[in-house]
């Protein structure tokens, strides 16, 4: 644990209300069993994880700071940025200190990286193909029940209305950058999306932070380092243990190369948590964790951002005939998909209206994916052909939805609020 001692906790911070609760030690019962073995969290770790809290990009936010403190500074942040990713940071003219100070922890690999195993974890992650991309949009639910994530993106309208596809199909965007053979290298697609999400989450800590919605006291540092470290599991440990209700056959050296992969990702993205997972208990013992550090808390801004997730399923107001009730079943099965992954009380949080035995529509997945995931396994090329099939499918998808196929990770132009 790297982090400092001295550093203040919010008061959202759970741990003290929650730890040795009835509904905690359910939870975390229920969690053992499946790990098959004790989770135990200590004092010492849950602590270190209340100060993340109040933790942002220490690098990222001194360059933005620093570079929307000069008159030219805001018009350059984003430019010098580019320069920099795509001709080395000696090419930048006049760069700042802060800048220097940057790209010095971009361009210097952790000691910890293993770049067989982030290459490893791409591959794992490019297996569930672009059937993943309505998953991580619907198990993120459950995070917009708590208020440090769903203030910011309130105040942003950056997941609200009419912006709520556009912004996912960014994320896509990411996600399909960032797990790209070679992405993750110096000169990758990849590394230069991780970068520039880095440098949009300093611009809206800069925005966010003074907002006189913000209490800092209460809520800490918006997108603090907590929620960044609950995001690289959510995006590796989550789809790996629940996706195989759905017939996919991840090992556990799968999973943990997952892990490991977007632990690079969010190295690169400013993510420097107190702790990290490298093993399957470990990432079971991280779920115990995140179930005590903050406490949902639903509210008519989380169930406005699940509503305008999904809203994006329904049909085209224009929509006629077939048209409409093609959009009409695939909004239900869609929904169905959510209620399947988040369970009763998480899905009743966020809302939205009950999808009936439209629940089980996921099932309906479990035979292709077995059958595609045995062959796999025992016949020699079939993982080749999966792999290029799903990368080509993702591309399509980013590509024919996404205006210009690429996305901009700027931040909105004004806060909604």
């Amino acid at each position: 644990m790297t982090q400092p001692t001295d550093m203040s906790i919010p008061e959202c911070f759970a741990y003290p209300r929650i730890v040795g609760t009835p509904a905690a030690n359910s939870a975390k019962s229920k969690l053992e069993r499946i790990a098959k073995t004790r989770l135990d969290v200590s004092e010492e770790l849950a602590m270190s994880f209340g100060r993340a809290l109040n933790t942002g990009d220490a690098l990222g936010d001194a360059y933005i700071d620093a570079a929307f403190a000069t008159p030219k500074g805001k018009a350059r942040a984003r430019k010098d940025v580019q320069q920099a990713l795509e001709s080395g940071i000696e090419s930048v003219s006049d760069p700042s200190p802060e800048l220097v100070a940057l790209f010095k922890q971009i361009n210097t690999d952790p000691d910890w990286v293993d770049w067989g195993k982030v290459e490893h974890g791409a591959e794992v992650f490019r297996r569930y193909g672009k059937r993943l991309y309505p998953y991580f949009g619907m198990v993120t639910f459950p995070g917009y029940a708590l208020e440090t994530i769903t203030k910011p993106l309130a105040l942003t309208g950056a997941y609200t209305g009419g912006s709520a596809f556009g912004r996912f199909l960014e994320t896509c965007r990411f996600w399909t950058d960032t797990t790209e053979p070679g992405a993750m290298r110096p000169g990758g697609v990849g590394r230069r999306s991780a970068i520039f999400v880095r440098i949009l989450h300093s611009m809206i800590r800069h925005t966010v932070l003074p907002h006189r919605e913000w209490d800092q006291k209460k809520l800490g540092v918006p997108i603090n380092q907590f929620g960044m470290w609950g995001t690289l599991l959510l995006s590796s440990f989550a789809p790996g243990q629940q996706l195989k209700l759905l017939g996919y056959l991840p090992t556990d050296a799968d999973i943990e190369a997952m892990m490991h992969h977007w632990r690079y990702i969010g190295y690169l993205m400013g993510a420097e948590a107190p702790w990290f997972p490298e093993t399957v208990a470990d990432g079971f013992l991280a779920q115990v964790l995140i179930s005590l550090v903050e406490q949902t808390r639903p509210s008519e801004d989380s169930r406005k951002l699940c509503r305008s997730f999904m809203d994006t399923f329904l049909p085209a107001e224009d929509a006629r005939g077939l048209s409409r009730v093609y959009g009409t079943l695939r909004y239900k099965a869609e929904l169905g998909h959510a209620r399947f992954y988040l369970g009763k009380e998480s899905f009743a949080d966020t809302g939205l209206p009950d999808p009936g035995l439209w629940r089980y529509a996921p099932l309906a997945r479990v035979v292709p994916n077995l059958t595609r995931e045995t062959l796999r396994k025992t016949v020699p090329g079939v993982a080749g052909w999966i792999d290029r099939s799903q990368r080509h499918a993702r591309q399509e998808f980013v590509n024919k939805h996404l205006e210009g196929g690429e996305a901009k990770f700027k931040p909105v132009d004004k806060l909604a609020r």
